[in-house]
């Protein structure tokens, strides 16, 4: 009985002793699964098929797919209201807008803003083409579109051709893109913190939910 009652106590001080090292190496491992940051998308390039999108037309409109705009080319505008270089390029983007309304070519603007509050903003400055929102950010992520304001053009068979800043995007450009050509114009360059970025468009998105709740 007493080497039962010995071999018993043993037992239970290698438990207390170890319980603690194991609920640490545990508690570790779990704290650095969490704060281990998600894999960093590339930045996309010229030939580049075209990501995922995952936002809501303003319009109230169907959300557009890559399916539905089959055979088109798709320029896909990136911007927020409170961005200088943005505001400035909307009636430039306006124009080529209305010039190539009858062509095959689809045009969106999109933002990560509360619809409620983009709505205000228009209201000053109209914007011709459909307005994405973009709520959960992924259409930022997928795209690494962090830069703003950024223009991504994808030609009809869905390959990317051009991405640039607005002031660089003309005529020429969009006429190119129709032909199947790759237009020669400056590209843009992707925004060397992303990580960054993301986390401030988000800090402002959450405040403006929280003023312009829908």
């Amino acid at each position: 009985m007493r080497k039962i009652a010995l071999l018993a106590l043993l037992v239970v001080a290698a438990l207390t002793v170890l319980s603690p090292l194991t609920l640490a190496s545990h508690s570790n491992g779990e704290q650095e699964k969490e704060e281990s940051p998600a894999p960093a998308r590339n930045p996309l390039k010229l030939g580049d098929e075209r990501p995922g999108l995952a936002f809501h037309l303003l319009s109230g409109g169907e959300n557009p797919t890559w399916k539905a705009m089959e055979g088109k080319v798709v320029v896909i505008d990136f911007w927020a209201t409170w961005c200088p270089p943005c505001i400035e390029s909307i009636p430039k983007l306006n124009e080529l807008h209305k010039k190539f309304d009858k062509q095959s070519i689809a045009f969106f603007s999109v933002t990560y803003e509360p619809g409620a509050y983009v709505r205000e903003f228009m209201k000053e400055h109209p914007i011709e083409s459909e307005v994405g929102i973009d709520d959960s950010l992924t259409t930022f992520q997928n795209f690494q579109a962090w830069g703003i304001p950024t223009i991504f053009i994808f030609n009809r068979s869905g390959k990317l051709v051009a991405s640039v800043h607005p002031k660089h995007l003309n005529a020429d450009v969009l006429e190119a893109a129709l032909r199947g050509e790759v237009p020669q114009v400056e590209q843009s360059v992707p925004w060397k913190d992303p990580a960054g970025a993301e986390k401030y468009f988000r800090k402002l998105q959450d405040e403006l939910k929280e003023k312009y709740k829908q």
